[in-house]
């Protein structure tokens, strides 16, 4: 019995010393998989605040797409307008004064206009601001920046449109004479 019992033994740890390597290799891996679980969850969760970002920025550029296509559409109507000569001079407020002709908006007789458009004098409109922001939603800074100087632009080529104008009314004036 005492040999049966050594090897009893003997066998119990030799199926023993497996099973605690065995252990021992599982909790290894746990320990990896715990590790790998946590670097996910990092991932996923800096995946998450990317499509945020991106959906974010993609709000900002549409914004932009749509006021860039609204006031590139007021443009297109003012060049109609302009094309059509009683309609241009209304669009620029050129009117006839008795006894002084032709003024501008200012009340500047034809005499006085300039054959130069002023580009230096452009600054966005601040009710063209007001006016797109209710139509388009609220602007960041960098959008106010952006729409600032598209305004600028459009105002500079709706002033060089009336300048011509003004222009031609000038040579047919002189033309007249």
């Amino acid at each position: 019995m005492a040999g049966e019992d050594a090897d009893l033994s003997s066998l119990t740890l030799q199926v023993g010393e497996p099973h605690e390597m065995w252990k021992q290799e599982m909790e290894r891996q746990q320990s990896q998989v715990d590790v790998l679980q946590v670097k996910f969850m990092e991932v996923k969760a800096c995946m998450q605040g990317s499509e945020e970002d991106a959906k974010k920025e993609l709000e900002v550029l549409w914004r932009r797409v749509k006021t860039t296509a609204t006031l590139l559409t007021y443009l297109k109507s003012k060049a109609r307008v302009m094309a059509v000569p009683d309609l241009a001079h209304t669009s620029c407020g050129i009117k006839e004064l008795e006894g002084v002709g032709l003024v501008d908006k200012n009340g500047t007789p034809l005499s006085g206009w300039s054959r130069n458009v002023d580009l230096s004098s452009f600054g966005p409109d601040e009710e063209a601001c007001v006016s797109l922001r209710q139509q388009q939603g609220s602007y960041d800074e960098q959008d106010e920046a952006y729409i600032g100087e598209l305004l600028k632009s459009v105002q500079m080529v709706s002033d060089v449109m009336e300048g011509l104008v003004k222009r031609v009314v000038i040579a047919e004036s002189e033309t007249a004479s």
